[in-house]
């Protein structure tokens, strides 16, 4: 940028400015096509091993039917043996006669369980490591603070922190020892940018995963991996089902409206996110404008579309977080009133509304 700058100064007034109108419609062509799809480097992982935990369902299942379908070798991760041989069953329909689908049950939020995992997954490969890491296990269980457990706030971070950062470990580790180039891409979520309440055992973590992906972004550019973070909205699937079974009240109220997309739509986009080379890629466009305002260092994925974003933000963003307090503050009095009758007062006469 620096020896941008000095050169525009050593022009002329008139030149320096038609150079920068220049540059800038040139990037603006660029970025127009980017996003058209016009210049998008299709993601071509045949003939590569796609590692993707949470496998068995949700986005995991529907990104490894989509990249089986292109070729990839394929191996999902999950918990419950039975689902992951029903995919497997599943996914050997769409394979080639090379292709090689494993389904492999593991504990993630074991850092030993999730090493093992990957050492057995590169076995069938001659023991190389995959050259894609997908990182999309992991599950909520809305509530208040004050109604979770000690062990349920332990359990929320290690369902969405520990269940992918101790696989990317284990992962680079290896990638980095064999001098593989590839992709690591993590899951993460809309509260990943902004939280609200019913969310206080979830969102932590997946705010850790991007401060994670963040670092990895960089630090990982000397070894050639490239890395992704996915900030969905809503998802269509079972573990969405079992989360509005116990969501809060007012957590249901201020998601009202908001559109849950099927697991399939959701895959897609993250696809395209990656063959536009995005970094922090989105699904919907309300997610975008908190990440406008949220990106930190984390690079543009088109400048000036995320310039028009944040033009948005800037206005709309307040404007909605206004009114999720005003939710907030309206449900209040049945929050209070359902507490007492619960007994949770140490004082039940001390829970009228304060001024």
């Amino acid at each position: 940028m620096s020896v941008f700058v000095s050169t525009l100064q050593r022009l002329q007034p008139g030149r320096a400015v038609a150079a920068f109108i220049a540059l800038a419609s040139l990037a603006a062509t660029h970025a127009f096509f980017v996003e058209m799809g016009i210049f998008r480097k299709s993601l071509d992982v045949k003939g590569k091993h796609c590692y993707i935990t949470g496998g068995s369902s949700g986005l995991g299942h529907a990104l490894a039917l989509e990249l089986v379908k292109r070729g990839a070798h394929v191996t999902i991760i999950a918990r419950g043996q039975a689902r992951l041989d029903a995919v497997k069953a599943e996914l050997e329909t769409h394979k080639g006669p090379s292709q090689i689908i494993q389904a492999i049950s593991a504990d993630l939020t074991s850092p030993t369980s999730s090493s093992d995992a990957l050492e057995q997954a590169v076995k069938a490969h001659g023991g190389k490591c995959p050259e894609h890491i997908y990182l999309c296990a992991g599950h909520s269980l809305p509530q208040f603070f004050i109604d979770a457990s000690p062990e349920e706030l332990k359990s929320g971070l290690d369902e969405t922190y520990w269940v992918s950062a101790y696989t990317a470990h284990a992962a680079t580790k290896m990638m980095v020892s064999q001098r593989v180039h590839g992709k690591i891409v993590f899951v993460s979520s809309f509260v990943g940018y902004i939280s609200f309440p019913g969310y206080s055992p979830y969102a932590p973590g997946k705010y850790a995963l991007r401060a994670l992906a963040d670092t990895l972004r960089t630090e990982l550019v000397p070894h050639n991996i490239s890395v992704h973070i996915f900030m969905p909205a809503s998802i269509r699937s079972e573990g969405w089902e079992n989360e509005e079974l116990r969501k809060p009240r007012i957590t249901k109220q201020i998601e009202e409206g908001d559109e849950v997309l099927p697991a399939g739509d959701v895959a897609e986009s993250l696809i395209i996110g990656i063959e536009k080379g995005y970094y922090q890629i989105t699904n919907v466009l309300v997610t975008d404008l908190m990440r406008v305002l949220s990106k930190g260092n984390a690079p543009y994925n088109n400048i000036f579309m995320d310039m028009i974003y944040l033009i948005i933000a800037l206005v709309g963003v307040p404007i909605w977080s206004k009114y999720v307090d005003y939710l907030v503050k309206k449900d209040a009095p049945e929050v209070r009133k359902e507490l007492k009758e619960r007994g949770f007062y140490a004082d039940p006469a001390a829970a009228s509304t304060p001024k």
